[in-house]
C-alpha cells in the first residue's frame, strides 16, 4: 500500500513538472520616476500552450492598465520540448511611493505580490530632461459649428523615440486634420527646445461646456541619468507625459441671426459661372451654370445646396449632385460647395434668373452679412420653321402678293397686235400665279435640305470634338427631322425611338456629361458611328418601301 502510495505521488510530481515547469511574475524595474511607465511580466512554461485572458481590474487602484501583450516560444531543456507562454502589461502608476502589484490569476496559477516604488521627479532631472506636451484652442468659446482650431505641441530637449502622440478623444464634435506634423526649434526659458506640432480644426455640433481630454506622448528616452543619479548603468525609461484638459464655452446661435442657415465664418463668398450662351436662345437650348460657396472658418458639410430655386414654366432644371471639400490654408478651415445646374428651354418668352442672397455671421465682427449673386435675363424665341416665306414677286399692276381685284386695260383701239398682247400678258400672269407657289415649294425644300446638312455638320464635329453641349443641340434638331411629326425636346425621346442598346447608353453618357462638372471627358466618336448607321438603315428602309409598291401599270401576261 505504501508503494502504490509513493509511486502515485510521484506520477503526479512527474505529470506537474511536465504541465508547468515553472511560473513566475517581476516587474521590469523595481522603480520608476514618477509618469513613468513600468512593466509587469508573467511568464509560464506548460507543455500545452494557453494564453488565458487575464484580469487585470485589481491594479486599477494604483495603477492605469496601458497595454497588455502576449507571446508564446517553444524551449528546450535537457532534450525536453516546453513552451514558454509571456504575457507583457504596461501599467502607469497613479501616485508616487511604495505601491503594491496585487496578485492576478493565470490559469491555474496565482502570481506573487510585488512592490513598485515610485519616485518623484527632482528639479534637476525636471530641468536636464524636457519632454512636455501643451494642447491649446483658439478661440476657446466658439459658435456652434464654427471652427476651433485645436494645437497640439511635444517639446523636448532629449532624444525621443518608440513613441508617438496620443490624441484625444473629442466628444459631440467633428474633427478635419491640417496635414502632417510641422517640426522647428523654440528658446523658452532660455533653452532650446525640439516642438512637434499637430493641428486640426474641431466643430462642435451643440452648445455648452465641451470639456477636451489631455493630449498624451507615450514612448522612450534616454536621460543619461539612473535613478540613483549616477552615470552608470542608466538605460531608457518609457515616459508617459500629458497636457492639461481644455474647457471650450461653446455659444449657440446670436438672437440677432435672421438668416436660415447658420453659417459662423470668417469669410463666405457666393459665385456663379455661367457656360457660354448662345446670341438667339430659342426652345430647345440649354443654360449651364455652377453655383459655389465657400467659407473660411466652417465645415463643408454646413454649406447649404438648396439655393436656387426658379418658378418659371419657360424652364426645366436639372441638378447635379454637389460636391463638398475642406482644406487648409495654414490657421483656418477652407469649405467649399459646387454644384452643376442645367436649365433647359421649354417654352419662348422672357427667361428670369433670380439673385441669389445668402447670410451669413461675421465671427471676427460679430455681425450678419449677406452674400448676394445678381439677377439674369435672356429671351428664347420659338424655333424656327421648316419652310420660310415665299420671294416677293410683283405682278404687273400691283406692289404686292395678294390676289388682284381685275386687271385694268387702259383705253385705246384695239388692233391685232393689241390683241396679241393681251394673250401673252393673260398668259404670262396665268404662269406667275402657278410659279409662285413652286417656287415657294422649291425654296422651302432647298432650305430644309441645307439646315439638314449644316446641322449634320455640327453634330460631327461636335462629337469628334468632345463638345456636349453641342452634340445635344444637333442631336435634338436631327430628332425633329428625323421624326417631325413628334415634339422632340430631349434625349430621352431620342432614346425611347430608337430601339438600339448601344445608342441608349451613348445618349446616357451624353446627358450624363451635361450635368456633370466642367472638365468632364467625353468623347462622341462612338455616338457618331452610332448615328451614321442609323441614317443608313432609314435609308435602307425607305429604298426597300419604294421598291414595294405595286406598279402603276403592271405588265399583262
Amino acid at each position: 500500500m505504501f508503494r502504490i502510495l509513493v509511486t502515485c505521488c510521484a506520477i503526479c510530481i512527474v505529470q506537474f513538472q511536465m504541465e508547468a515547469r515553472a511560473q513566475t511574475a517581476y516587474l521590469q524595474s523595481s522603480q520608476v520616476f514618477a509618469d513613468d511607465i513600468a512593466e509587469l511580466i508573467i511568464e509560464l512554461d506548460s507543455k500545452i500552450p494557453s494564453l488565458y485572458a487575464l484580469d487585470t481590474s485589481v491594479l486599477e487602484a494604483d495603477f492605469e492598465v496601458l497595454d497588455i501583450s502576449s507571446s508564446v516560444s517553444r524551449m528546450f531543456e535537457s532534450g525536453d520540448a516546453f513552451h514558454r507562454m509571456r504575457w507583457r502589461i504596461a501599467i502607469l502608476p497613479r501616485h508616487s511611493g511604495n505601491l503594491r502589484v496585487p496578485t492576478l490569476r493565470v490559469g491555474d496559477f496565482d502570481t506573487p505580490a510585488l512592490t513598485l516604488a515610485v519616485v518623484p521627479r527632482s528639479e534637476e532631472s525636471i530641468s536636464t530632461g524636457i519632454v512636455r506636451v501643451e494642447l491649446e484652442a483658439q478661440p476657446e468659446n466658439p459658435y456652434v459649428g464654427q471652427q476651433t482650431r485645436i494645437t497640439m505641441r511635444v517639446m523636448h530637449n532629449i532624444p525621443l523615440f518608440e513613441g508617438g502622440l496620443i490624441e484625444p478623444e473629442f466628444p459631440n464634435s467633428d474633427t478635419y486634420r491640417q496635414g502632417p506634423e510641422s517640426r522647428y526649434s523654440i528658446v523658452r526659458n532660455g533653452r532650446e527646445l525640439e516642438v512637434q506640432e499637430h493641428n486640426l480644426a474641431l466643430v462642435a455640433h451643440s452648445h455648452g461646456e465641451l470639456r477636451i481630454p489631455p493630449a498624451i506622448y507615450r514612448g522612450r528616452i534616454s536621460s543619461g541619468t539612473n535613478l540613483s543619479g549616477s552615470e552608470s548603468g542608466a538605460q531608457s525609461r518609457r515616459i508617459n507625459r500629458a497636457s492639461t484638459e481644455l474647457y471650450l464655452n461653446v455659444r449657440p446661435p446670436p438672437d440677432e441671426f435672421s438668416g436660415r442657415h447658420w453659417l459662423p465664418a470668417s469669410q463666405l463668398a457666393l459665385d456663379v459661372q455661367w457656360d457660354q450662351i448662345a446670341d438667339n436662345l430659342q426652345v430647345g437650348d440649354s443654360l449651364g451654370l455652377t453655383l459655389s460657396i465657400e467659407a473660411k472658418g466652417l465645415a463643408a458639410e454646413a454649406l447649404p445646396a438648396d439655393l436656387l430655386a426658379i418658378d418659371s414654366g419657360r424652364v426645366k432644371i436639372y441638378a447635379d449632385q454637389e460636391t463638398r471639400s475642406n482644406r487648409f490654408d495654414g490657421q483656418a478651415l477652407i469649405a467649399r460647395l459646387e454644384q452643376r445646374f442645367v436649365m433647359v428651354i421649354t417654352e419662348p418668352g422672357e427667361i428670369h434668373f433670380p439673385a441669389l442672397a445668402l447670410k451669413w455671421w461675421d465671427v471676427d465682427e460679430e455681425t450678419e452679412k449677406v452674400a448676394t449673386v445678381n439677377a439674369s435675363n435672356w429671351t428664347a424665341r420659338a424655333p424656327a420653321s421648316d419652310s420660310s416665306s415665299s420671294l416677293s414677286i410683283t405682278e404687273p399692276g400691283g406692289t404686292d402678293d395678294r390676289p388682284s381685284q381685275g386687271l385694268l386695260i387702259p383705253s385705246m383701239p384695239v388692233t391685232r397686235s393689241g390683241y396679241v398682247g393681251i394673250v401673252v400678258f393673260l398668259l404670262i400672269a396665268g404662269l406667275l400665279v402657278y410659279v409662285k407657289p413652286v417656287r415657294r415649294y422649291l425654296h422651302g425644300k432647298t432650305r430644309q435640305w441645307l439646315d439638314k446638312h449644316r446641322n449634320r455638320r455640327l453634330l460631327k464635329q461636335a462629337c469628334r470634338t468632345g463638345n456636349p453641349a453641342l452634340a445635344r443641340r444637333a442631336l435634338i434638331k436631327w430628332g425633329r427631322a428625323r421624326w417631325p411629326c413628334d415634339n422632340i425636346n430631349g434625349l430621352y425621346q431620342i432614346e425611347t425611338r430608337i430601339n438600339s442598346d448601344l445608342m441608349a447608353e451613348e445618349l446616357r453618357q451624353l446627358d450624363a456629361a451635361l450635368y456633370a462638372d466642367r472638365g468632364s471627358d467625353w468623347n462622341g466618336r462612338r455616338l457618331w458611328r452610332l448615328l451614321t448607321a442609323e441614317a443608313g438603315k432609314v435609308s435602307g428602309l425607305r429604298r426597300a418601301r419604294e421598291r414595294s409598291l405595286p406598279s402603276l401599270y403592271p405588265q399583262r401576261s
